[in-house]
């Protein structure tokens, strides 16, 4: 396998803000190679460097599945700058070769003050792993680890690469200081030999790891056996999926040497590879205390909840919940939900008039109308198939019966909503916060107390608060909101931090029954990973919801039946967590999902009958060409052996 370089430039340890002392800098500069590695402490300050190049996933404008995808839309191109949210305007069909955006490449045209190219990071964990066996004052254990934290740090960056630009250059080591520039090269690898890379430098990695965090609050986000078990299995699905898997797009596309970049040959062994490696995955988690998140009801309550309350909470809490999760795997630290708490909540006048005046709040990462659709009904089954559903009048009025309902812990009594917020599953209800809709927060200590929420205009209302702060679809996403967040009445929002989730249990649980089904079929067992996470939203099992409710009851029993539902499932289950953007690429679903238009209600009108207007914001289009970045035509200038991307 080719090994291409980076050349050395200056050594330099970027200042960044200290967060978690392993996800971020301690913030010393350090001007010569030998001082780094002198001792330990110094060492470790490199260590941490390291891990500061992790991306933001909490950064709204520098993670591109928060908003180049269609979970989220923004209210006005004039109030959204493209220098501020370079992500969205790649869902508005702005990327280019110019000056590409969102350019993780050599870290150009990202959102906020500490861009990230992602090349120097690499070039970062190569130093580190070139001089840490030389600090004299630690022993060789110590030494071993840090190494193996640093050499999957490395995969990872990679990897993120892969994702984000097809085949890229493999950099495993610095080229000398010194080296003729003739000499230094950067060339496209065949995706096989990168995907075969990243493993391997995983497996070099795993035995030195720690097999888990002992001290969660100091070691919380550092890379352990659990974590890396888990990456592996998401890399080695990712190599199985259609966009690497037998693409045939690509056959034409081959580097200076005439190599094939894109294996268009189908190979079914790296589902069982990928079917494999979430297998060891999941018992080795399991095996460390991992477990799906279950809300317990708070000692403040004065009256046991709804089983459908804690249903919804044991979603919410399994992605906001920083302590005593036993859910998460690995999280970004260095990524904190404050900003993006204070843009997903609720805007203060759709839950109290006296909170009029509080624009701490904005809404304005609003959910899109259609993945409100996506979402299943109570009886788990899309709304489009269950035969006991209205769907062909998912759009009309309807008035919420007065009193004790079924519908109260849900829905606003006396309140006229749409047919669709109806009947849906607790996944609805705990991801998403609408018109009509009840907000459960931890200062309520009864859920017949949940605010209820107005976002209709007129009047002590939610929509249009300020200029930017209010959603633009008649959505915003509750489940990105901590149940510990308080609002004032003044401009006072208190969040409660958490990290960006990477990666939690049941993702791992939906990869495993992805791959089981693509290399065998269904299974029973492929059923039972699917139901373990539905029960936790008191749905039925797979086939026997299909069975008793849809209109395609045979749907589960077939390999391309039950491929949708996986897919629905991961959209459902994982709604806002950056997880859809990544899954349709890798699905080759992208040309039919994100060539749709972006629907949201008609936020601007005031009675029912003029809101629940389905609305198109945007004509969302995606080429073939979109499924990776482009390089800047800057980058081609200097290597005239790097290609570009396809169709660029």
């Amino acid at each position: 396998m080719k090994r291409f370089y980076i050349k050395i430039c200056l050594l330099s340890i970027m200042l960044l803000p200290a967060c978690n002392k392993y996800m971020d800098i301690v913030p010393d500069n350090v001007a010569e190679l030998e001082q780094a590695f002198s001792m330990r402490t110094m060492a470790e300050r490199f260590l941490f460097t390291c891990y500061s190049w992790i991306p933001r996933g909490f950064d709204l404008g520098a993670n591109p599945a928060l908003l180049a995808g269609d979970e989220f839309w923004l209210n006005s191109t004039t109030n959204y700058s493209q220098g501020n949210y370079p992500n969205w305007y790649i869902a508005l069909g702005t990327q280019n070769v110019n000056s590409p955006l969102l350019n993780y490449w050599d870290g150009n045209n990202q959102s906020g003050d500490n861009p990230t190219p992602l090349w120097r990071g690499i070039r970062e964990c190569n130093i580190f792993l070139e001089n840490i066996q030389s600090v004299p004052d630690m022993d060789a254990e110590e030494k071993n680890r840090w190494a193996a934290e640093v050499t999957f740090l490395k995969a990872y960056f990679h990897y993120y690469l892969l994702r984000m630009y097809g085949p890229i250059p493999i950099v495993d080591v610095n080229t000398p200081t010194f080296e003729d520039p003739e000499k230094v090269v950067f060339e496209r690898q065949p995706v096989d030999e990168v995907f075969a890379y990243l493993i391997d430098k995983i497996d070099e990695a795993l035995p030195a790891l720690m097999d888990d965090v002992t001290l969660a609050v100091q070691e919380n986000g550092r890379i352990t056996k659990v974590v890396a078990y888990a990456m592996k299995a998401e890399i080695l699905v990712t190599a199985a999926s259609p966009l690497f898997n037998g693409n045939g797009d690509y056959a034409s596309y081959v580097n200076a040497d005439g190599q094939q970049l894109f294996n268009s040959a189908f190979d079914n062994e790296k589902w069982q590879r990928a079917a494999d490696a979430c297998s060891e995955a999941i018992r080795f988690a399991e095996g460390h205390g991992r477990a799906l998140y279950h809300w317990t009801p708070t000692s403040n309550m004065t009256s046991p909840p709804q089983e459908s309350t804690i249903r919804q909470m044991s979603l919410r809490q399994a992605i906001t919940e920083r302590q005593n999760n036993p859910e998460l795997i690995w999280v970004n630290n260095r990524s904190s939900a404050q900003q993006s708490q204070q843009a997903s909540a609720f805007t203060p006048r759709s839950i109290d008039p006296a909170r009029i005046t509080n624009t701490s709040t904005g809404g304005f990462m609003a959910p899109t109308l259609n993945m409100a659709l996506k979402f299943y009904s109570k009886h788990g089954v899309p709304i489009e198939e269950d035969k006991t559903y209205n769907y062909s009048n998912r759009f009309e009025l309807r008035e919420v019966p007065g009193g004790e309902s079924p519908y109260q812990y849900n829905l606003m009594p006396g309140h006229t909503t749409v047919q669709m917020h109806f009947d849906r599953e607790d996944r609805f209800y705990a991801s998403l916060s609408f018109d009509g809709g009840r907000y459960f927060m931890s200062n309520h200590n009864d859920d017949q107390q949940a605010f209820p929420t107005n976002y209709r205009p007129g009047g002590n209302t939610a929509a249009t608060n300020s200029p930017t702060g209010y959603s633009g679809t008649g959505y915003t996403p509750k489940k990105l909101v901590s149940y510990f967040n308080a609002i004032g009445q003044s401009n006072a929002y208190t969040t409660y931090p958490y990290p960006f989730t990477i990666m939690r249990l049941a993702n791992l649980y939906l990869l495993y029954a992805e791959a089981l089904n693509e290399f065998n079929g269904p299974t029973a067992e492929v059923y039972t990973y699917l139901d373990k996470i539905r029960a936790r939203s008191g749905l039925e099992g797979v086939v026997d919801s299909w069975n008793n409710y849809s209109n395609l009851p045979g749907k589960p029993s077939t390999k391309e039946g039950l491929r949708q539902i996986i897919h629905r499932e991961r959209t459902i289950e994982l709604a806002f967590e950056s997880q859809r953007f990544w899954d349709l690429r890798r699905w080759k679903a992208a040309q039919t999902e994100l060539n749709t238009p972006i629907y949201g209600w008609d936020i601007r009108q005031t009675t029912p009958q003029t809101y629940y207007r389905p609305t198109v914001l945007f004509n969302r289009t995606f080429a073939l060409r979109d499924y990776f970045w482009p390089i800047s035509l800057n980058e081609l200038r200097r290597n005239n052996r790097l290609l570009q991307t396809p169709y660029w």
